[in-house]
């Protein structure tokens, strides 16, 4: 009965150290590591979005969890799902007319894509600041619909956990 007590005791003394939380450093090396995959996938025209939050047309900003609301980018196909995304509700498809990647002298990453398709059109204005792959991205449908804003981070197609349906327009 005294090695179990002894043995609790310890487990209870030991398990703070395997709960340490991150250090100031290993919080930021991870932040970079995110931002410069983030930033090669950019480049490369292959990432995907999905909101962690956007804001509706009251100015309510709205968390979201659900996978099937996002914005791919996959070579010269875009992929649009959610109305937060894209304006309307369909599964859309649309081809980037501009593409345009510039990064300051700061490190700050700021996107401008028009996209084309059947069904949705419009400019997209995407900014990732240095040091982390959080983007803030303001959509404009030129005219014909709702300006939309929305937040997520930027995560290379290869490792992105996204819900595409099969049938975009």
């Amino acid at each position: 009965m005294k090695k179990l007590v002894i043995l609790t005791i310890f487990a209870l003394c030991a398990l703070p150290l395997f709960g340490q939380k991150m250090t100031k450093e290993e919080r930021a090396a991870a932040a970079q590591v995110r931002y410069d995959a983030a930033l090669e996938s950019i480049n490369s025209r292959t990432f995907v979005l999905v909101p962690s939050e956007w804001t509706d047309p009251d100015g309510e900003v709205v968390s979201n969890d659900n996978n099937s609301i996002f914005l791919s980018v996959e070579g010269d196909d875009i992929f649009g799902q959610g109305r937060c995304v894209t304006d309307n509700n369909n599964d859309n498809v649309a081809e980037a007319t501009k593409y345009d990647v510039t990064v300051d002298k700061k490190g700050n990453v700021k996107l401008t894509m028009t996209v084309s398709g059947r069904m949705w059109k419009g400019t997209y204005k995407i900014t990732m600041r240095k040091g982390d792959n959080l983007a803030d991205v303001i959509f404009d449908p030129g005219g014909s619909g709702t300006t939309r804003r929305f937040h997520g981070p930027i995560v290379p197609l290869v490792g992105a956990s996204y819900n595409k349906h099969s049938h975009p327009m």
